[in-house]
């Protein structure tokens, strides 16, 4: 009986966080930051890119948890997982599936860039700078990492020299990121 209401708790708990979440986050689909105020480097979600919602998406969870259970080295399975979840706006429980596909790949720049994102969203900008430089030693190009990084160090964080770095290196290497010009304008109103 307990295992049963506590079941129910949490599958109500899932589709509260989900259902709140579909379509109230910019950006949400994008795997990006999502404040109002933070251009997102992905710019706006294109009219195709939805969040899944309802009985597919948690058909979509358990058969990933299915998965995972039978094969804890599935890389895509915990990667999708944690996707879902940061699309959904549950970050806490986004991060710890991050992990564990970290775990496996610790030097994915995407992976380490989404889970940043998570840290960013529970205010842990330490943790997210942190694995923001990390994507950026794993692989230089990776301009999603420097843009977060100018988010992060320059927007939450006042660490101003660490973010015009960053905003410099992401203008050489994609100098036509999508909202760069409103990520310079924030980035030059924390000065």
């Amino acid at each position: 009986m307990a295992f049963l209401l506590g079941g129910l708790a949490f599958g109500f708990l899932l589709g509260f966080g989900l259902f709140r979440a579909i379509d109230t986050r910019p950006g949400a689909a994008t795997g990006t930051a999502a404040s109002a105020e933070i251009p997102s480097p992905m710019g706006p979600p294109a009219p195709t890119q939805t969040v899944a919602s309802g009985a597919p998406m948690m058909a979509e969870i358990n058969a990933l948890k299915d998965r995972v259970t039978k094969d804890p080295k599935d890389l895509e399975a915990w990667a999708r997982l944690a996707n879902l979840y940061q699309d959904a706006g549950m970050f806490e429980p986004a991060v710890s599936f991050y992990q564990r596909a970290l775990d496996l790949a610790p030097t994915d720049a995407n992976l380490l860039t989404d889970a940043a994102i998570c840290y960013q969203e529970l205010r842990q900008f330490d943790k997210a700078l942190e694995l923001l430089e990390r994507a950026q030693k794993s692989d230089p190009a990776h301009w999603q990492s420097l843009y977060n990084i100018v988010v992060v160090a320059g927007l939450h964080m006042g660490r101003v020299e660490r973010a015009d770095a960053a905003l410099e290196r992401l203008q050489q290497i994609h100098p036509d990121a999508p909202n760069l010009a409103q990520l310079r304008a924030a980035l030059s109103k924390v000065r």
